[in-house]
């Protein structure tokens, strides 16, 4: 089966051949075509060094950020290309890089420091493909392996421990075993990654088809970098494994789901969920939406509660709570899910913007300050309970028998 390159790819492999150096795609790209599946992110790498790549591209746009690395971007067709000279690395000696690296004119040379043998190929039109680990073997057997000792590619780089488990979870191919021991014997060097680069990992790992088979067998891994998870109720860790396979998968609910094991209180859980987002240097809005789906996970979803759960969480949210918790028990909210879209068909009020007074109205009234945010906030629960109607004059009437007090 022919690799079909996009034609900016194509161009820059025919310039550095022409150029007189080997030049390859590598990785990622090649592993999904390996494997059927679209591959996007192609990366170039070729024997050419950075001097000789900005001699052969000097006619493009190029942007020299990683060059002390060996990479150049060359913008192709306004397209920018990764182009990487062949490198070895030297000792790692932090635990996640090289202290040094030199280039090399072998491919095979470059191939051997990667993490796993299926991403250990390279492909160009004119010399096929290069596949010196036995990585098409590996993909065609479907398991995850190390290139050479795992031990040592662990050693090298921890990150690799989380990778492992990410494709395992995205593609559902077990770890090979001598790979698996030594992922239980290195989990601890994942002290030394970053936390943003775990929680990339995690993420990956999270919104893997089989995130749920990975979390189960892997958990002291899991545990190695979220420690908070040591004590996580039984209960409820068997509930977060059942609801991920039902679940949509997008970050917020792998995270909301993998976090709601932390206590089985919920305002303690959410407290716990936030500061662990917060110190994986996550986005505020994941904090945010996984602490209060975590915090109002008892909440009563009944249709009848609706509304008020509308005032309270506002669409958005109380979509997503409904959505995890139909994960749990699918069809349990059908009628719910139902009588949340007729309230917002009909535009039942349930925030302040949609009540018929304003904080105007409240201080024609006499009301100051924090009276009148008070006083709105009692309106709208009245409306809410179907106490009030949503009518301007009731509400005033309502509001000048029952003003708050400081």
């Amino acid at each position: 089966m022919d690799f079909l390159l996009p034609a900016p790819v194509l161009r820059a492999l025919d310039m550095l051949e022409e150029g007189g150096f080997s030049a390859y795609v590598v990785g990622g790209c090649v592993r999904d075509w390996v494997l059927g599946i679209p591959p996007h992110d192609f990366d170039i790498c070729t024997a050419a060094t950075p001097e000789e790549m900005k001699e052969i591209f000097k006619g493009e746009r190029t942007i020299e950020t990683g060059i002390k690395h060996g990479t150049l971007t060359v913008l192709m067709e306004n397209e920018p290309l990764e182009i990487t000279t062949f490198r070895l690395d030297g000792d790692y000696l932090d635990g996640r890089h090289p202290s040094s690296v030199s280039f090399t004119r072998k491919v095979e040379e470059d191939l051997s420091r990667r993490d796993f043998t299926m991403n250990a190929m390279a492909y160009s039109p004119k010399d096929g493909l290069i596949d010196p680990f036995g990585g098409q073997k590996d993909c065609r057997d479907e398991i995850i392996r190390c290139v050479g000792e795992p031990e040592r590619r662990f050693q090298e780089d921890a990150l690799r421990i989380l990778r492992a488990l990410r494709f395992s979870a995205r593609l559902g191919f077990p770890i090979e075993e001598a790979t698996v021991r030594a992922i239980g014997r290195l989990k601890e060097n994942l002290e030394k990654i970053s936390k943003e680069r775990i929680a990339v990992e995690l993420t990956g790992l999270l919104q893997g088809r089989y995130a749920r088979e990975i979390l189960m067998d892997f958990a002291p891994v899991i545990v190695s970098v979220i420690p908070e998870l040591a004590q996580a109720d039984p209960v409820l860790w068997e509930s977060m494994l059942s609801s991920l396979a039902h679940l949509p998968r997008e970050p917020l609910y792998g995270w909301t789901a993998l976090l709601n094991s932390c206590s089985t209180a919920p305002a303690v859980c959410a407290d716990t969920a936030r500061r662990i987002l917060r110190n994986l240097k996550m986005p505020l809005k994941l904090i945010e939406g996984a602490g209060e789906l975590i915090a109002w996970r008892d909440a009563d979803l009944q249709p009848h509660r609706m509304q008020k759960m509308l005032m309270h969480l506002g669409p958005e949210r109380l979509s997503q709570l409904l959505f995890w918790r139909e994960a749990e028990k699918p069809g349990a909210y059908e009628k719910s899910r139902t009588r949340m879209e007729e309230l917002l068909r009909e535009n039942a009020c349930y925030s302040l913007a949609q009540l018929a007074v304003n904080g105007k109205e409240m201080a024609a009234l006499g009301l100051r300050g924090a009276q009148i945010g008070a006083a709105l906030n009692m309106l709208l629960e009245q409306v809410v309970d179907g106490s009030l109607p949503n009518e301007r004059q009731a509400l005033i009437h309502y509001i000048s028998r029952h003003a708050p007090c400081d």
